[in-house]
């Protein structure tokens, strides 16, 4: 049987992949041949990063979790609910790249005050990649058509675990931009293995689907600083 990590994994293999890709992608376009890079709210990309980019120095934000340390990187301990008032910001950077993946879902703030903070900590042309559930999919539209709620009921005893808020990537483009912000990618794709029968329709569907339909948005941002011109997506 598989542990809890493993299933994870699994299910978030093609979602990490993209990932790595979007990293290389990145990496390739700051330069640098020893990067330093943010890992806000870290999961297992922190160990897939370092073996992938031994390179770069990878720091990590938010509550520590003692199965994700940053190898060779510090942890700068934050809650990033608290982005929402920039006196609890901490002196962090500047960095190349920061990732955030799989977070801005599960924070009770606002993106527009997440995006603020993170795009404090990045140098002038670093980039920030953002990976989340698209609130928009084909399965949720499906779900919202047959009766269903697709979102999470919110629990008794709320956890970290907890969808508070998903996003559209129209949604998220807007706050970017709200926050300085300039988006440069963007991919909408099925990137999350679910099992079963329906699962394998839903999948085959999703091929057929228009982008904005599918499960798992990836987006790219950079910061231009003020005086120069932003080009958009």
């Amino acid at each position: 049987m598989l542990s809890e990590d493993e299933r994870y994994l699994e299910f978030h293999e093609q979602r990490y992949r993209l990932l790595l890709r979007k990293v290389a992608g990145s990496l390739s376009r700051c330069g640098a041949q020893s990067p330093d890079i943010l890992v806000a709210g870290p999961s297992h990309e922190v160990r897939l990063l370092a073996e992938s980019h031994p390179a770069a120095r990878i720091d990590t934000l938010g509550i520590y979790d003692q199965r994700y340390p940053a190898p060779g990187g510090r942890h700068h301990e934050m809650d990033l609910n608290l982005s929402r008032d920039p006196a609890r910001w901490p002196a962090i950077g500047p960095y190349q790249l920061v990732i955030l993946a799989e977070v801005i879902e599960h924070l009770q703030t606002s993106p527009q005050a997440v995006f603020r903070f993170l795009r404090g900590v990045l140098r002038p042309g670093g980039e920030l990649i953002v990976q989340t559930p698209n609130a928009a999919s084909l399965a949720k539209r499906w779900n919202l058509l047959v009766g269903r709620n697709p979102f999470m009921m919110i629990p008794d005893a709320p956890d970290r675990s907890q969808h508070w808020r998903e996003y559209t990537a129209r949604e998220l483009i807007a706050a970017a931009g709200e926050a300085g912000l300039e988006p440069i990618g963007l991919s909408i794709d099925n990137c999350y293995r679910h099992q079963g029968r329906r699962a394998r329709f839903y999948l085959q569907a999703g091929r057929l689907a228009p982008r904005a339909l599918r499960d798992c948005i990836t987006l790219t941002l950079r910061y231009y600083p003020p005086q120069r011109p932003a080009s958009g997506l």
